[in-house]
């Protein structure tokens, strides 16, 4: 059913991002950024979970709002 992948496949920076987006409050961006990580890699990461759904990642306002979110931290 989904692909097997070994603890040496992992990338510990994207997971730790995954993880911070999934179970905190944090933004895709801020979860992106905290691990050094670009917000495409974890939003591609996301996708190919098959979890963009569940985190609503199709939403047009998410883009919106991440802009907007950019702009008020200048």
């Amino acid at each position: 059913m989904g692909v097997e992948r070994s603890a040496d496949d992992i990338d510990r920076e994207l997971a730790t991002a995954f993880g911070l987006y999934a179970l905190t409050d944090a933004t895709l961006s801020e979860a992106a950024a905290e691990t050094d990580v670009t917000s495409w890699e974890l939003e591609v990461a996301i996708e190919q979970a098959g979890l963009d759904d569940v985190f609503g990642l199709d939403d047009p306002g998410d883009t919106s709002a991440t802009i907007d979110e950019l702009l008020e931290d200048d």
